[in-house]
């Protein structure tokens, strides 16, 4: 038998920055992510895991790129925000420009669950 297994609220917090790239450039753009920016990222000690995801049924003049972050905490978001997002950002924008144009937002995750055999 299957049934779904919610797991404890807790105050984890998802940090999603959606990210336009031009199609001419995810290859470098992905590289850059794995070699310098992820690392840079999990460096501030903020985040416990993340997820990139594209954005299906998108027009073909762009790639889109979900990246989801989970950070421990709200506090641990907004240290980060405080103390490391401005630089890694501009990293970002100095090595691609208009070429990849991030917007963020932020979520509260409310309640998480599998679907499991019991």
């Amino acid at each position: 038998m299957r049934q779904i297994s919610i797991k404890p609220r807790s105050n984890r917090v998802l940090y999603n920055v959606t990210i336009g790239i031009n199609p001419t450039k995810i290859e470098e753009w992905m590289g850059f992510m794995r070699e310098e920016h992820l690392p840079k990222i999990f460096a501030s000690n903020c985040f416990e895991s993340y997820r990139m995801c594209r954005i299906v049924d998108e027009q073909a003049d762009s790639t889109t790129i979900a990246v989801q972050y989970i950070a421990h905490s709200m506090e641990d978001l907004n240290k980060y925000r405080a103390e490391h997002a401005l630089e890694l950002q501009r990293e970002h924008m100095s090595k691609f420009g208009s070429d990849a144009v991030a917007y963020r937002s932020v979520l509260s995750i409310l309640e998480e669950g599998d679907w499991e055999e019991v």
